[in-house]
């Protein structure tokens, strides 16, 4: 039987740690080599499971569609086919493998989904698909919890707007600093339009004379919009001081 390997990453751990994309493919190559199946096509690809549109995946199953027998489709885990039990790509091929048309292997499970599979294989690839699932909540869970926390502190758990930066304070912590340069442009900006001797059309005529910046119209109203230069963190609609200086004491406008 031929063979098609697929080997996928979601996330930066995935990618530095035992499920990187040649860690993945060095297993199913080997398992595939065990087995005697020969490779006739390898994918690998960075892409979540949680998107609509899923085009690396979509060229996967593009390619198992040409193919005129039935083809062992490899991958390392059940959770490297799909973490979102709801993706219709995960019935499609598990009926593919049930009907006989193609087999899942998946290496370091240990499992195969075919057409002779029992009910209590059909069980465990459900359990399998469940934990997978879970697994996947469990670190959107944590990563809610870690921005909450951060947000109820007033450290800003995003990247930071114009006129500060990001720096990393340890191997697990990064903060935000003010950018002088940057935040005495924010300042200008600021004074020019609050005068109200400037339009935006004007302000961003300026920003180009002054400092050779050239800022969409909807990037300076986004800037002028923003509350964290005078000390809000906006976050899901919702407001938290944050403990970097403010740029500008209070809001002009």
């Amino acid at each position: 039987m031929n063979a098609i390997l697929v080997a996928r990453v979601s996330t930066e751990e995935q990618k530095d740690a035992g499920n990187s994309l040649p860690a993945q493919e060095h297993r199913i190559d080997q398992y595939f080599k065990r087995k005697d199946f020969p490779i006739i096509q390898r994918f690998s690809f960075d892409e979540s499971a949680f998107k609509d549109r899923r085009d690396d995946f979509d060229k996967v199953l593009a390619f198992i569609a040409t193919c005129k027998e039935p083809t062992a489709v490899g991958f390392d885990k059940v959770d490297r086919l799909s973490r979102n039990v709801f993706d219709k790509r995960v019935s499609d091929l598990y009926e593919q493998a049930v009907d006989g048309k193609i087999e899942l292997h998946f290496v370091s499970d240990g499992q195969v989904i075919h057409k002779d599979i029992s009910a209590v294989e059909k069980f465990q690839f459900g359990i399998n698909l469940g934990l997978a699932k879970y697994y996947s909540d469990a670190i959107s869970d944590s990563v809610k919890r870690a921005i909450e926390q951060k947000l109820r502190v007033g450290e800003w758990p995003s990247k930071a707007p114009y006129g500060y930066e990001n720096y990393r304070v340890n191997d697990d912590k990064t903060e935000i600093k003010v950018d002088e340069y940057k935040a005495a442009i924010i300042k200008k900006v600021y004074e020019w339009y609050a005068s109200g001797a400037y339009s935006m059309d004007s302000v961003r005529a300026k920003l180009k004379e002054v400092y050779d910046i050239s800022w969409s119209k909807g990037y300076l109203d986004k800037i002028l919009k923003n509350p964290f230069y005078y000390g809000v963190m906006l976050w899901k609609e919702k407001s938290y001081a944050h403990k970097v200086s403010p740029t500008i004491e209070q809001a002009p406008f």
